[in-house]
């Protein structure tokens, strides 16, 4: 008897999925799906974060998590390297660069983010010392 979950044709479930829904976001996603139960959740508190804080927020958190999840790899890599584990070093180098290419898109987001900011700024500061003149 297998130790995972199986669906009521026999496959095993994925027990992602059933751990966090991480797994089933990605699915109904790719399927044109809408998010059901934690992921649905989770998509209405992006928006109602949308709504409060703005898209800066969201891009810059994307951004920092992005970041943090990169330097732990590289911990986990640097460690690899330094054990000697070549299977673990192989594993680990690969999602690090994902990581590493993945932070700097999204740092890069946020530096666009604070450029469209402060023109923005500087258009309401021209159109208000415009009308007083």
């Amino acid at each position: 008897m297998s130790r995972f979950p199986r669906d009521s044709g026999g496959q095993p479930e994925n027990t992602n999925a059933l751990r966090h829904g991480g797994a089933a976001a990605v699915k109904a996603i790719q399927d044109g799906e809408p998010l059901t139960g934690p992921a649905r959740d989770a998509e209405l508190q992006v928006y109602e974060t949308l709504e409060t804080a703005g898209r800066y927020s969201l891009v810059r958190r994307t951004a920092a998590r992005l970041q943090a999840a990169c330097d732990i790899y590289w911990g986990a890599v640097s460690k690899a390297a330094e054990d000697g584990d070549l299977v673990r070093l192989d594993s680990y180098i690969a999602r690090f660069g994902w990581l590493a290419g993945a932070s700097l898109r999204a740092w890069a987001q946020v530096k666009e983010e604070e450029k469209d900011a402060s023109n923005a700024m500087l258009a309401d500061y021209e159109e208000i010392i415009g009308e007083s003149e």
